[in-house]
């Protein structure tokens, strides 16, 4: 190789590097750019999630959350027959997150029900109660908001499965009317409140519990003492006062029962019955099923027999729903079974609609 040779290859190597180089610029520019667009993506649906929660604040924007499942009938009629499911045990909030079936979830039944009130083409409301009862405040809360479907003349009907006892039963008969299960288990009027006393326990292990209050009530349902007599009363007096307005709501909601034929009779003395002997007491109207249920609301609401649809609501997807079902799964505080769960499961302090096992 000569020198001119030489001096060519020794000038060609720099030109060679600079178009490596400026590859891989180019490269780094494009994935550069595929980043950006991606956190401006991500950036775009974090900002509507945000906005989604002001968005959906208002009641006049609770039906825009909501899509449409059918379960049967025709399919586009605008006659539409909503069907709100009461499952598990009934309890404030939205226990679990969006996707999460675990209770009956006074927050969002009652934001299914005020949609409905917004949703013209809802000719009548379907109430698929299957619960053993629960919270007595979550339990009136439900039953408020089906009073506000029925005064807009819309009607509803209850129907029972397999468990629909005391705070179940306190939802039912807030309805237009009840069709029961010959086999459904319901009844349970009463009311429970528990705690736990564990002082003998504490004597055994030599462990002490002190407690400064600003009452001589504050403590009322501490464990690590005995209760008093006068604390025994002041509680039996609130779980009195808490039934007899639970006798009321009964029979409000039955007109072929009374308050006092109620406190007086098997029906108001906390036992559960079967669906066929609730319809003897007069606290189911027919015996059935779900498909009669569905008959009854289209003649109450004097549908075309051929011309209505059955659905339910389901939460619509967003960013937001996904981000609040994996922070309420780390801040769930309630731990219940169903069915069947013990006593032993409630909360302390809370009265409940519920049997007592």
């Amino acid at each position: 190789m000569d020198q001119n040779e030489v001096h060519q290859s020794c000038e060609s190597t720099p030109q060679k590097r600079s178009k490596g180089r400026s590859g891989c610029l180019w490269l780094a520019g494009v994935l550069a750019l595929i980043f950006i667009i991606c956190l401006a993506a991500v950036t775009l649906l974090a900002v509507t999630a945000v906005f989604s929660i002001y968005k959906d604040s208002g009641p006049s924007d609770t039906l825009k959350s909501y899509d449409r499942e059918y379960i049967s009938g025709t399919h586009g009629s605008k006659n539409v027959i909503l069907t709100v499911p009461v499952s598990g045990i009934i309890h404030s909030g939205e226990m679990g997150g969006a996707f999460s079936e675990e209770g009956a979830s006074a927050d969002k039944i009652c934001k299914q029900l005020n949609a409905a009130l917004q949703d013209k083409s809802v000719k009548a409301v379907i109430i698929r109660i299957d619960s053993p009862g629960g919270e007595v405040v979550a339990a009136d809360r439900i039953y408020h908001s089906i009073q506000k479907v029925r005064k807009a003349g819309i009607p509803v009907v209850a129907v029972m499965e397999t468990l629909a006892a005391s705070g179940g039963l306190y939802i039912a008969v807030g309805c237009d009317k009840i069709i029961a299960n010959p086999m459904t288990t319901t009844g349970s009027i009463g009311v429970i409140i528990q705690t736990y006393k564990y002082y003998d326990l504490f004597k055994k292990i030599g462990l002490k519990s002190e407690s400064y209050t600003s009452g001589p009530y504050k403590a009322l349902l501490d464990g690590s003492r005995p209760t008093t007599q006068t604390e025994q009363l002041i509680i039996q007096k609130q779980v009195d006062e808490v039934y007899e307005h639970f006798v009321k709501i009964v029979a409000d909601g039955r007109p072929k029962l009374t308050a006092d034929k109620i406190k007086h009779s098997t029906i108001g003395d906390g036992r559960i019955m079967l669906g066929k002997d609730a319809e003897k007491t007069g606290l189911v109207d027919q015996l059935g099923y779900f498909q009669d249920g569905v008959a009854l609301a289209q003649k109450m609401a004097k549908l075309p027999k051929k011309d209505y649809v059955v659905i339910c609501y389901a939460r619509r997807f967003s960013l937001f729903s996904l981000l609040g079902a994996q922070a309420s799964a780390a801040t769930k505080n309630i731990n219940i079974k169903l069915p069947g769960s013990s006593v032993s499961n409630l909360k302390s302090g809370r009265y409940y609609f519920l049997p007592a096992n």
